[in-house]
Parts: C-alpha cells; structure tokens; sequence
C-alpha cells in the first residue's frame, strides 16, 4: 500500500511552497485540498479537503487502488493542523510528512523577530477564551495567535483591552505571502480572515500564583467576605489545575472566585451569589484584577445551578441551608470534584462533617487567627473568629 502525502503548502500563495512540497503535488495522482488552494492543484486532480471523514475515506480508497495521493494542509504540517486526525486513521507509517512554513514563521521573518520564546495559540475554529489569551500575552515575551472570521485582529485588541495589557504591542499579518499581503501595527479597520497576531510584551509577569491577596486589595461594602488566611487555606485544599472550572458557590464579594480566576488562567470560575449588593460587588472587583474568567451567576443555589458545566472544584461559602442538595446535584455528575467549605458556627460545622465525611480525603482544619491592631499608643493583637475549612473528593463513578 502506497504512502498519504501530508504536504504542509505554508501561508498559502506557490513562491513559499518548498521543492519537495512542489514536486510531492506535480507527481500526485490525486490531491485533497481547501477550497481556496484550489489554484495550487490542477483540476483533474483536485479533491475536496471538506468534510473530513468523507475526505479521508477517499484518501484511503486512492490509497488501496495504488494511487499516488496527496492532501495538502495550511502553513506547516505540525503547527494547529489535522495531522493528528490523520494520523490516527491512516498510523504513522503509512504517512509522509512534508513540512511547509507557518504563518508564525512568515509573520515573524517580515518583522525580523525571533520566535524561540513565544507561546503558541490558535483562535482559529478552537475554544481560546480571552482570559487565557491574555495570560499567555501578560507573562510570555511574545504570544503568536492564528485567527480567523470570527476570532479576529479585534477580538484581539479588545482581548488586551480588557485584561488590562492594551500598552503591548500588537503587530498583525494579513494575507501572508499573498500579493496584497500586509504586517503592521493593528489598525481599527476590518481585517481579513487569513489573519495572524504577534503580541510582544518586553517586561512578562511570572506565571507563578501566591494565593492570598491582601483584604483591602478588593472592593469592599457590607458583603461578608472570606479573609485572607481562611482563603488560602481553601486555596490550598482546592487543589485547583490551571484549566480547572470552578464553582464558588455564595461568592460573596467574590474573593475567593477572584483567586481561583487567578490560580486558573485557562479555565472558567462561575461566581454563584444570590444577593444583588454582592453580585455587583463581584463585577467590580472581577474588572479591577481582569479576571475575565470569572461568569458572575445571579440566583439561588441549587436551583441557579442547572446549565452550568460540571466542575472540577466546588467552594461552599454560603449556600442558604442547602448544602445536602447542592452535594446531590455534584454528585450527578459522576466525576470527580474536589469540595472545599467553610464554617463559623457549631451547627454549620456539624452539618458539613455529616454531609462530606462520607467521601474520599475527607479533611478539616479550624484557623484561629489574631491581628496586630493600635489602639492608642499601643499595639495588641485582636482574635478574629475561628473559621473551619472542610475539603474532601467525590470520586468518578466507575
């Protein structure tokens, strides 16, 4: 059985295509192609790239017979492509891989920069939120970001702007190699769809988190609010992943949803608040730490809760008597959630040890804390109420 031509064609136009490239598609019996690189490809020749499954059983089908087959992917073959796809249908060793240029080698070569150390994202048909965008932009030298229709120059810029990085740099290729190609500074005009960003932030943040911001760093009113020692306990005890969805359930000012935004770049935080006070609370102190991550959800739980995407990490800071429920409704679920609760009074400690004993990890902590206050020409140490912090695991289902 003949060898598929996985022939990357680079940013699109004949002048970039490699010689083995040229000469992989001159000897083809038979090449799959995006509409739009038709012209590459002689008509006879040509076969739609769309839809993929159908394409591939064609690929396979021209394979059998002992025909020379081709399909042609934009840019590179390794960068954002369906080689994966197509490797996993045809195995390796019935695949010859020709590389092509990447848009992200193209767009950097125009502006005579180097690309060793830039993060690497696709907007293009993919779930990029702009929180991660914006993470990746706030804490690597350069961020490359392949676009498209929808995912454009703007979604960009309005990406930065609302994270708070609009003073980077953002430089934009349009039509790379094509003869109306155009790089420069983004511009507010409409862009077309073959579209690339380089962001270049010459002082990166680390991307190291420490939990625990200071109390008076959030937008206060008479909210209740979980104070830093006791946040970064439950911090701790989330176990929380970069890509984690989190639900904060009665978020209060939202203090706990921000840290978590923070701790989870590329993931979702849903602030759950039924109080309208706080929920604005949330609002104002999710713009003032950019934290475009965090989805304030306005209603009482366990009811508000229906739609929301399964979590993997559940905090419990107030839920009006309906803990047991909201634990059924994880429980639904049937995967593993890592929960993390606090409590104040006796009967709410009481009511959480009975509820979360049963699962896996089951741990408590109680966090007696005094602070350093003056009062008068002297300093003393004032004790704050003593807060437990329950965790424990619900496991996956088998």
């Amino acid at each position: 059985m003949r060898r598929l031509n996985v022939i990357g064609l680079g940013p699109g136009s004949r002048k970039m295509l490699t010689q083995e490239a040229l000469c992989a598609i001159e000897n083809a019996d038979l090449v799959w192609c995006a509409e739009r690189n038709g012209d590459l490809v002689p008509p006879e020749k040509r076969r739609p790239l769309t839809p993929f499954k159908s394409a591939m059983d064609g690929m396979a089908a021209a394979l059998e017979e002992g025909l020379k087959a081709s399909v042609l992917l934009s840019g590179d073959t390794g960068l954002y492509s369906m080689l994966p796809l197509l490797k996993n249908r045809f195995g390796q060793e019935k695949l010859n891989v020709v590389c092509g240029i990447s848009s992200l080698q193209a767009l950097c070569a125009r502006l005579a920069v180097s690309w060793q150390d830039a993060a690497i994202l696709s907007a293009h048909g993919r779930a990029l939120s702009e929180n991660a965008l914006c993470h990746y932009a706030r804490t690597k030298p350069k961020t490359f970001v392949l676009l498209d229709d929808k995912r454009d120059p703007k979604w960009v810029r309005d990406a930065l702007e609302q994270g708070g990085l609009n003073a980077l740099s953002l430089m934009i290729g349009e039509r790379l190699s094509y003869d109306d190609e155009r790089v420069g500074p983004y511009e507010d005009r409409p862009y077309d769809a073959l579209s690339a960003a380089l962001i270049i932030n010459d002082a990166p943040q680390t991307a190291q988190r420490t939990t625990a911001l200071s109390d008076d760093s959030f937008i206060r009113g008479k909210t209740p609010m979980t104070k830093s020692e006791i946040r970064a306990q439950a911090i701790l005890k989330m176990e929380l992943t970069p890509d984690a969805v989190v639900w904060d359930v009665g978020a209060g000012t939202g203090s706990v949803s921000v840290e978590c935004a923070l701790n989870c770049p590329l993931g979702q935080v849903y602030a759950v608040e039924r109080d309208r006070e706080a929920t604005e609370l949330i609002r104002l102190n999710k713009e003032k730490f950019h934290a475009l991550n965090i989805q304030v959800v306005a209603g009482s739980a366990p009811e508000i809760l229906e739609g929301l995407p399964a979590p993997d990490c559940v905090f419990l800071g107030g839920t009006g008597g309906e803990t047991k429920e909201i634990l059924k409704k994880l429980e639904s679920f049937g995967k593993r959630i890592r929960v993390c609760a606090t409590a104040v009074t006796m009967e709410s400690m009481s009511l959480l040890t009975q509820a979360l004993s049963g699962y896996a990890d089951f741990s408590a902590v109680q966090i007696a804390v005094s602070r350093l206050e003056k009062v008068g020409s002297y300093h003393m140490f004032r004790a704050q109420n003593p807060v437990c912090v329950f965790a424990a695991t619900m496991e996956a289902k088998q």
